[in-house]
């Protein structure tokens, strides 16, 4: 039996008792998965609702420019067929073999029992899919549904992202269903309220379809400062070691003083795929294809540190999540690479290697650059100057005479910078500089 038949067959067994948990597949021409949680909106006659759609561009016609564009429609309905919350938006995107589509409707909802309906049509065939689940809706209480993620990453200031939460854009994984080796964490969004000096303790295991645990650590303490409302706690399973592909069950569980206050099972679906197969080949080829070493600059401390614990497949899954979330920006990011490339890179390396193209790619376009190419007592250099709140300078000087320009001194805290770097411009003939003392380091 073929892995997605597996997976379709272990859908099947245990859709009567995860009918309201799983992901609901769409029917029709176009095939994806929606799935819903609930938050809390500070009033307890009403909730809000969000439905998550995860679906593959592949899914769609292109046009002759490669672009593909479509219709997703949202409704909720009681069971007498009275419609309470509607929406509906189109989407365009470049189509791509390896990329989907992620979105994200709100609608504020009261607690009964609903039906949600999520309709997608392609735009330039008419081709449509519909997905449906029956919703038991209650009051969130002290706890909000919990979220599974694909992936969470710091939000870019004055985004309007639907995926976003508080300063964190959160990618929900509405198939519930995550692919190994591409994928080695599963992330949680979830929220607590009205819990303000409170001392919890947390505890989250995953077990396999025999309730076997295949992860799990000790009870964690969660303190909720005095006065908070609203407290947002996101986690991460490693599911790297899972070898066994089919159903498995996170639990999540929330005490005080030895009460259990929140329980919360997640089913969902862990398909294993052999790394030595030809889309594991695929697979790295495509990350060759993308700007990873030069995306790599631009992030910060904290999202490096998660993108470098990432494999091949997990580092082009989190790139594509990074600009889906910033499609304004990739365009301009592109350019830069480029230009980096074509102005600072030669045949020994590459653009994003050298100290200038560094520089222009994290920080951009100087607004000034003073150049002193030739000079009989000094080295050839370059200062460049970025004026914003503060002014900000970097010099760069051609010390070995060969045409690569080092990065001597900047303004920036934690940026390669030599206290005697007007020295080095003088010792032109001197070769090598072991004596100096480096200030910062990037």
């Amino acid at each position: 039996m073929g892995t997605m038949k597996a997976i379709t067959a272990i859908l099947i067994l245990s859709a009567a008792v995860y009918a309201d948990q799983l992901a609901a597949v769409s029917q029709g021409g176009i095939k994806f998965a929606i799935d819903s949680a609930v938050f809390s909106i500070g009033s307890p006659e009403s909730v809000l609702l969000e439905v998550y759609q995860e679906i593959e561009l592949t899914e769609f016609a292109s046009d002759e420019d490669g672009n593909v564009s479509f219709t997703t429609e949202v409704s909720l309905e009681n069971m007498q067929g009275d419609t309470l919350g509607w929406d509906i938006w189109n989407t365009s995107a470049v189509k791509s073999t390896t990329g989907s589509a992620v979105n994200c409707a709100m609608l504020q909802a009261v607690p009964g029992e609903w039906l949600l309906s999520v309709r997608i049509t392609d735009m330039l065939n008419g081709r449509e899919g519909v997905a449906q689940r029956a919703l038991s809706i209650i009051p969130a209480g002290n706890f909000s549904d919990v979220e599974m993620a694909r992936t969470i990453m710091h939000s870019v200031e004055g985004s309007e992202n639907t995926l976003l939460k508080g300063n964190r854009i959160v990618f929900p994984a509405a198939s519930t269903t995550f692919f190994i080796p591409g994928e080695t964490m599963i992330y949680t969004y979830h929220e607590l309220y009205s819990l303000g000096g409170r001392e919890l303790r947390r505890q989250c295991i995953l077990s396999n379809a025999e309730g076997v645990p295949v992860y799990g650590r000790p009870a964690e303490p969660i303190s909720i400062p005095e006065g908070v409302e609203t407290a947002a706690l996101v986690d991460s399973i490693d599911i790297s070691g899972i070898r066994e592909a089919g159903l498995y069950t996170l639990s999540l569980c929330y005490t005080e003083n030895g009460d259990t206050l929140y329980m919360a099972e997640k089913p969902m679906i862990i398909d294993v795929v052999d790394s030595q197969t030809t889309g594991a080949s695929e697979t790295a080829s495509a990350v060759q294809s993308e700007r990873l070493n030069e995306f790599l600059l631009i992030l910060t401390s904290e999202e490096r540190n998660m993108f470098e614990r990432l494999d091949d497949a997990g580092r082009s899954l989190y790139y594509r999540n990074y600009w889906q979330a910033r499609p304004e920006e990739l365009a301009l990011f592109l350019e830069k690479c480029e230009f980096a490339e074509n102005r600072y890179g030669g045949a020994f390396r590459e653009g994003w290697q050298t100290d200038r193209g560094r520089v222009y790619l994290i920080y951009g376009e100087p607004d000034d650059i003073e150049a002193n190419p030739f000079s009989t007592t000094q080295a050839p250099y370059e200062i460049w100057y970025y004026y914003g709140n503060v002014e900000d300078t970097f010099v760069f000087a051609d010390l070995m005479g060969n045409g690569d320009f080092t990065q001597i001194y900047s303004s920036i805290a934690g940026e390669i910078s030599y206290s005697n770097w007007m020295n080095m411009l003088q010792n032109i003939n001197s070769g090598a500089y072991g004596s100096q003392q480096e200030e910062g380091m990037f």
